[in-house]
């Protein structure tokens, strides 16, 4: 078979259409943490989640200094690092006063981890300001979400390069 001839051809144009339909294959993951706050009614609370891969969190923990190589996130006394380091890198406030949150548990589903915290307030906010600086000061590219439901619908705020706080009001 001579180059140039049409089996070779067909078999350029199938690798290179394989290349295109496929970039998933060829792309990299994103860093990013998923945060979710949920106005609970019945506890009248917030309920937060925080969704990080768990690669990216045992970097960060390391760079810290809560966690010394050879631990992992399997680890109990890991998770709860993790989850002071969520704490101190996830800030809320209503009307300029701060909210206090607490840790509830950590679990591994695959290879994520999910940090739980709740915060107990008198009613739901009308408003709510958030900082989000979970693993921003670990990677230069990090880029967290947080999912807002405060009465109807949700509200979806981004938080990348330099972003400080921002607000987000509750739907009528």
């Amino acid at each position: 078979m001579k180059v140039g001839d049409g089996a070779s051809r067909r078999g350029l144009i199938a690798f290179g259409l394989g290349a295109l339909l496929a970039p998933e294959a060829m792309a990299h993951r994103s860093r990013s943490v998923l945060s979710t706050i949920d106005w609970n009614t019945a506890q009248s609370s917030l309920d937060i989640s925080h969704r990080l891969h768990g690669h990216d969190a045992e970097v960060a923990l390391l760079k810290t200094g809560a966690m010394l190589a050879g631990e992992d996130l399997t680890q109990i006394r890991t998770q709860a690092r993790l989850g002071l380091y969520v704490q101190d890198r996830f800030r809320l406030s209503v009307s300029r006063i701060a909210v206090e949150t607490e840790i509830l548990a950590a679990e591994i589903d695959g290879a994520e981890i999910v940090v739980y915290q709740t915060a107990r307030l008198v009613q739901m906010p009308d408003e709510l300001t958030i900082d989000n600086q979970i693993l921003r000061e670990t990677f230069e590219d990090q880029t967290n979400l947080v999912n807002v439901r405060l009465g109807a619908g949700v509200r979806t705020l981004m938080f990348a390069g330099s972003d400080g706080v921002k607000n987000v009001r509750r739907k009528a």
